[in-house]
């Protein structure tokens, strides 16, 4: 039976907890923590396992995702929305009490969904944080779900940036890392992403007055 330090442990759970708030708050400030707060996870998870399995080019991995994640991408978002004028108030198709039942069920669907597959069969090269493959399936989820349901370009954003910490995940726990190089031009492409993201999201708050993507629909040519 695998092991892990208290260290690690805490690492899951914080990334647990901060992927199901981002599902639930609805204010920008508490959303934009939330998700910052499961990038240090993703950034500790990163760091734990290059001290765990002596995998020393997870480091600067780990120092590149919180940097990126927890603090560039947020502060991005955040100045973008302060110089829109957007609300701080988000909108969602759930109230905000049966976003904690649906966020919870789209998570367990992800972890059972995991499971079920061939992902963690016994083998050589799978035997890293063994846990976090199922969770990083259920944060996927979560991140599309959110893209879905969330009426707010900004909530929206932040699901993909949810859905593409899942997939950090997953091969972090899967494969131990991907070469630095394309490590960095991940990250990279996640912070330009970000920047275009709220750009356009500032865009469609200065044409229709609000993020709501409700009204796009109203468009035609």
């Amino acid at each position: 039976m695998t092991t892990y330090s208290l260290f690690t442990l805490l690492m899951l759970g914080l990334f647990v907890t901060g992927t199901l708030a981002s599902f639930t708050v609805m204010r920008l400030p508490s959303l934009l923590r939330s998700y910052a707060f499961s990038s240090v996870a993703l950034g500790g998870l990163a760091l734990a396992l290059a001290y765990e399995k002596q995998a020393v080019h997870l480091i600067p991995v780990a120092v590149a995702v919180v940097a990126i994640k927890a603090f560039l991408v947020p502060f991005v978002i955040r100045r973008m929305s302060e110089r829109s004028g957007a609300s701080l108030r988000l909108s969602s198709s759930l109230r905000s009490s049966a976003s904690w039942f649906v966020g919870g069920l789209v998570f367990a669907s992800g972890i059972f969904l995991a499971l079920r597959s061939p992902l963690l069969l016994p083998g050589e090269g799978i035997g890293q944080i063994l846990e976090l493959l199922p969770i990083s399936v259920g944060v996927i989820l979560v991140g599309l779900v959110m893209m879905i349901l969330r009426r707010d370009l900004l909530s929206q954003i932040v699901g993909f940036l949810v859905l593409e910490n899942g997939i950090a995940a997953f091969s972090l726990s899967a494969l131990g890392g991907i070469p630095v190089a394309i490590e960095f031009g991940v990250y990279s492409a996640v912070l330009i992403g970000a920047i275009l993201m709220a750009t356009l999201s500032q865009r469609v708050q200065e044409l229709l007055g609000t993020h709501d993507t409700s009204h796009l629909s109203e468009l035609t040519d």
